[in-house]
């Protein structure tokens, strides 16, 4: 079965996770739809990027701290 990346929101982590291991991308608060859409496009590119392989396994997504974009 093939990877999948999945939105979680829940308590202590919100943003885009892998289905099959504990790589995660955290989410920003963002003001707009372009700044969305930049950021779920960063996500997919850094998504197809990572190897399930090597993502240490935790309990919790690992949170990727990303730049903050204003447009």
């Amino acid at each position: 079965m093939s990877k999948r990346l999945i939105w979680v929101d829940g308590d202590n982590f919100t943003g885009w996770c892998c289905s099959h291991c504990t790589w995660g991308f955290s989410a920003p608060h963002l003001e707009s739809t372009v700044a969305t859409l930049a950021f779920n496009r960063l996500a997919q590119e850094t998504f197809e990027k990572h190897s399930c392989e090597s993502t240490n396994p935790a309990t919790t997504p690992t949170m990727i701290p990303i730049p903050l974009v204003t447009i």
